[in-house]
Formats: structure tokens, sequence, C-alpha cells
């Protein structure tokens, strides 16, 4: 397949051909997550899904760091592309995949020297805190593999590979199922055995991205020139995403402690289950979101805003119709899904009551996404900062401060529903008052 022209074919084109795969690949990561799920929940029990519960903040801000760089650097990369500065371009590249490299051999080290101390931090039981240390002590050794695939798959996305990158990702879910079955249901690992499942699971991606960008992309791979202010401006513009998931990571810590002391562990199970289902909406929500992204930093790059303008709606009403259909699928089928994941009818009839106040939120997540990560495509990290801060963290605050006191435990539930709705009002504004960011008198074109 050719390379896809990012500043001169069909926008519409463009679109589906960025769009389809990169919500392929994003359903494949999450039906990989959501299979570790049943497979714990089916052959370990209750426990084992609030283990991954409280332990999935830590990988959030993981995936936060990883996500900074990757997005900050493809963004910067994508502009200077458009510029048609070809060898600053290729450098942000080599940066990016240097910087990722470094932090996972990192954050292995941390995790396997804190995350005993960590949980030492918090009320949890002895059991569960071994299930915790299972999944997370193993599954850290892996964190290379993950981040640069988050790397790669930006880049090659920028580079006109779309199917490549589904195809390589998806493989990736079908190994993860298969050794889910083999460690999990057959030699009985329980958590490690989904940590093992799901790190291999990104070894032979790995393989097949690194080949491919070494023998057949646009991307040369050369030893990085490390400039502070680009290193820095890589970090600021990517910040958002990461300040997105350190306020979802530190708003899990506080939701799954007030789960635990108002519900306790049975409420912590329900809500383990129904955020598997939400994770389906965010899913979805961030593969059209993503899925532009170079295409936007491209055409902001080359002062294309007919182009800018039109994949920004093109997303927004993707998401838009998509939440739609979450919204009645959840509702309709919401006992069925709960019952894949555990067997216990109490577990099953917590996570259908909760499951049915999120369906609310799905209808504006994803467009509430898409605000904050086309502020990242054009360069503009302190709107898309403000954005996702406002509603990861802020507006959820709300939420938990006043619902629960009015309306009982239903009220933590609600507060999902509150952030969303909050947030959609806000970033409406926010696109109307500012729609290309708060850079003054740049002078951007209208496309021909």
């Amino acid at each position: 397949m050719n390379n896809i022209q990012l500043g001169n074919d069909n926008i519409k084109k463009i679109f589906w051909m960025y769009a389809i795969p990169s919500v392929l690949s994003m359903i494949a990561q999450t039906t990989a997550t959501m299979i570790d799920s049943i497979f714990i929940g089916r052959y370990v029990g209750s426990s084992g899904l609030s283990a991954i519960t409280i332990f999935f903040p830590l990988i959030g801000i993981v995936i936060g760091i990883a996500s900074m760089f990757s997005i900050g650097g493809t963004t910067l990369a994508g502009i200077e592309l458009g510029k048609k500065n070809l060898e600053k371009s290729n450098n942000y590249f080599n940066v990016t995949l240097a910087i990722s490299l470094i932090l996972s051999i990192t954050f292995t080290v941390l995790i396997q020297l804190t995350l005993p101390y960590l949980l030492k931090l918090q009320n949890i039981d002895l059991k569960t805190t071994q299930q915790i240390m299972d999944y997370g002590g193993t599954i850290s050794w892996f964190f290379l593999f993950f981040m640069m695939n988050f790397a790669l798959t930006f880049f090659l996305k920028l580079d006109g590979k779309p199917i490549l990158v589904v195809a390589t990702m998806i493989s990736g879910t079908v190994i993860n199922i298969l050794l889910d079955y083999l460690f999990i249901a057959k030699m009985g690992l329980e958590l490690r055995g989904a940590a093992l499942a799901t790190g291999m699971s990104q070894l032979i991606p790995f393989i097949v991205l690194i080949v491919y960008t070494f023998s057949k992309s646009n991307w040369k791979i050369k030893k990085p020139v490390f400039h502070f202010h680009e290193i820095k401006q890589i970090a600021f513009n990517g910040s958002s995403e990461l300040l997105s998931q350190s306020a979802v990571s530190i708003a899990g810590l506080i939701i799954n402690a007030m789960i635990i002391t108002r519900v306790g562990v049975i409420g912590l199970a329900g809500y383990a289950v129904s955020q598997q289902i939400a994770s389906i909406a965010g899913s979805l929500g961030y593969g059209f979101a993503e899925s532009n992204q170079a295409a936007l930093s491209y055409n902001y790059g080359a002062n294309l805003r007919d182009r800018v303008d039109a994949l920004r709606n093109y997303t927004l009403k993707a998401n838009i119709i998509t939440g739609i259909i979450l919204f009645l699928l959840a509702n309709i089928f919401s006992y069925e899904v709960s019952s894949l994941f555990v067997k216990e009818p109490e577990t099953i009839e917590m996570s259908v009551r909760i499951l049915k106040y999120f369906s609310y939120a799905f209808i504006f997540m994803g467009a509430n996404i898409t605000i904050g990560t086309y502020y990242t495509a054009i360069n503009d990290p302190i709107l898309s900062g403000g954005i996702t801060l406002f509603r990861s963290f802020i507006a959820l605050l709300v939420g938990l401060a006043i619902l629960p006191a009015i309306f009982g435990n239903n009220g933590i539930w609600m507060s999902i529903v509150f952030r969303e709705i909050v947030t959609i009002i806000a970033g409406t504004v926010l696109l109307f008052m500012k729609p290309y960011g708060l850079i003054r008198g740049r002078q951007i074109k209208n496309a021909a």
C-alpha cells in the first residue's frame, strides 16, 4: 500500500484510513486487558480483580510518562515534517526512542525496589497484597516492550503505516489470549500468569515494529542529538498526557479508598468489572481521538486550517455517535457482560448497578478525550493539559466531594457522569473561543 499523503489526500480518506486501524488497535489492547480480567475473575476470583484494580494507578503513571514523550515527540516530528524539516523531524524520532528506552529501565528498577513499601501505605489485607506483588512484580519486567511499542506505533502512523500498526497490535492480543489460557487456566499461575501473558504478548509486536522501522520506514535510526530545549519541548508538549494519566491514577487511588471504606471489597470488585467495560468506551474514544493526531500535526505545521477543522470535526462526530451506541448497549446487556467476569451473584449485581450509572458518561467521554488530544496535536499543551486536568481530576473530585453526601454510595458512581457532563460544557466553550489554541497572530491559511 502506498503511503498516505497527509497534506494532500482527501480528508475523509485520511480520517478513516487512520481511524479504523487506530480503533481496532485500541480495541485489541483493551480486549487483552479484558481477557486477563475474565480469566482472573473466573479462575482467581473477586480478590484477584480487586488486586489489579489497586495496582492499576501505578501502571497509569508509567503509561502517562510513556505517552508524554511518545505523543510529544510525534507531534513535534509531525509539525517539522509538515514544514519539510526532515532532519529535525528524524532527530525527534531518535530522541523519543532513546528517552523511552531509558525510562523503561528506570521504571522496572523502581517498581522492583519500592512496590512492597508502597503497598504497606494502604490498608490492604495480606492475600490481596501478595496478589498485587505477583502481578506488579512480574509485569514490570516487560516495561521495555510496552514503552518502545508505544513510541514506535505513533511514529509509524506518522510515517503513513496505520495498517501495519493495527495488524501488529492485534497479533499481540491473540498471543495474550492464548497465553492467558495456558498460564492461568491450565497451569494455575493466577496473577503471575496474567502478568506473564500480558508482558510476553508485547515481545513479538516489538520485534516486528523495530525490524520494520529499521528496514522499510522513512525513519532512520541514528545516534540522537540531545538538546535540552528540545527535550523540554517534547515533555511540555506531551505533558497533558502525563497530567491526564497521573490525575486518573491519583483519582483512582482516592476512589479505591472511598469504595473500600464505604462499600467494602465487594464494591471494589464490582467497580473493577465496571471499569473493564468502561475501558472499552475510553479505548474507542482514544482510538478516534489519537488516530488523526499525526495528520492534525502535519496539516497544522503546513498551515492548512480547513484540513485541521475537518479532521477535528470528523473525530468529534465519530466519538459522539459511538458514545450513544455504547450507552444503549451498556443498558441492554449489563447483566450478560458482567457475568462474563465473575460468578458471584452479589458481585454481578453490584457491577450491573455501577455500569448503568457509567453508561451515561459514555455519551460524552469520547468527545472530551478528543478535545484534549486535539490541543496536543496542534502544539498547545497548556489548553490540552488544562482540559484534561479538569476532566481527570478537578471535576471528578468535586463530584466525589458533593454527590456521595447527597446520594450515598451511588454518588460515587454518579461522580463519573458528573465529570463528563461538566467537561463537555467547558470543552465546547473552549473550542468556540480558542479553536487553534492560545497562540496569537499565527497566519493559518485555508486549504485550496
